[in-house]
């Protein structure tokens, strides 16, 4: 195979416990044109053995060992060797449908479309399909403000892209960035993109009960990283409609009431004072500018006018949101 039709990017790092799902979700892909680069990003654990284990029994999986950089380095990695027409990124806690690529390839194909997202995926178990589904192309202004609306579960997966657009527009992750990277990535291409291809068939099954993933473990570095990649892509947008400019306001005060939130549940407000301060205030100056968009939910208005008038309660009712997620995760 000289030329497969989707190469599928996996960086990794400890998923000993995940990793063999997640491969062979992909390699048993309705579509056989298809590379698996497992990018194994320093892993102490069994990650790495089990990989090599398994590209000895599949030639379409190519196995790349190396210091622990990060996973913003370990996709660029992955790009850089990439030789399919369409690109895709897999975190290798989660793992796909079956039709998976038949569906994503559809969504760019029919609209001829450099870039195309699912908007659904998979989280809960016993979660049904779609009854029907939506497919829309949007203009790239339309893709950027859908992209940082809470319509969108942020990250690089659950997308396709076509390699030669990220190529021709030298289009990577912010290798300074292992918090936000994936919004400020999609956001990057979105705006390179001509049209972008939005469906909303659930495709990829996204794991919220692996509690050494970044996003679940608190470290007060991931909201300082965060931070700054709202701030970069801040900084790209800067010739944007009003709209995006509402769209990003509501995100980035929605990060900083996480911020809040999440710094209680782990009883260090006294150890990081000044930063919970400053992220109270934005999110009591600018929650009342988000009530008037309709593209942000009540339930998402209440969490935010809830942590202006009392962050504690909120903080509480988090603890009891989170473990309910991760009880129901797939």
């Amino acid at each position: 195979m000289t030329n497969p039709k989707i190469s599928f990017i996996v960086p990794v790092f400890n998923f000993e416990n995940y990793i063999s799902k997640c491969i062979e979700s992909i390699v048993n892909q309705n579509c056989d044109e298809i590379e698996v680069l497992i990018i194994d990003d320093g892993s102490t654990d069994a990650t790495g053995n089990i990989c090599d284990a398994l590209a000895k029994n599949d030639h379409r999986i190519k196995v790349v060992h190396k210091q622990n950089n990060g996973v913003s380095a370990a996709r660029n990695t992955g790009l850089e060797i990439a030789r399919g027409e369409y690109v895709v990124f897999v975190d290798g806690d989660d793992y796909l449908a079956r039709d998976f690529s038949d569906y994503m390839l559809q969504l760019v194909s029919c609209s001829n479309s450099d870039f195309g997202v699912s908007l659904n995926c998979f989280c809960n178990k016993n979660e049904e399909q779609i009854r029907e589904d939506h497919i829309r192309v949007l203009r790239s202004d339309e893709a950027v403000g859908l992209l940082l609306s809470p319509r969108v579960i942020v990250g690089s997966w659950n997308k396709i892209y076509k390699r030669s657009m990220l190529v021709g527009n030298n289009l990577k992750f912010s290798e300074d960035l292992f918090y936000g990277e994936g919004l400020r990535f999609i956001v990057q291409v979105a705006k390179y993109a001509a049209t972008v291809a939005v469906g909303e068939r659930k495709v990829y099954y996204y794991r919220r009960n692996n509690f050494d993933s970044a996003t679940s473990k608190f470290n007060i570095k991931n909201f300082y990283n965060g931070w700054k990649a709202l701030e970069m892509i801040d900084g790209d947008l800067s010739d944007r409609s009003a709209s995006v400019d509402r769209i990003l306001k509501w995100h980035k005060t929605q990060f900083k009431m996480g911020a809040v939130i999440r710094i209680l549940e782990s009883k260090k407000k006294s150890e990081h004072k000044d930063f919970y301060s400053e992220c109270l205030k934005y999110v009591r100056k600018h929650t009342w500018s988000t009530l008037f968009d309709n593209r942000v939910s009540l339930y998402k208005k209440a969490l935010l006018i809830g942590c202006c008038i009392s962050p504690h309660i909120m903080a509480r009712m988090d603890i009891l949101r989170r473990k309910e997620i991760s009880k129901k995760s797939v």
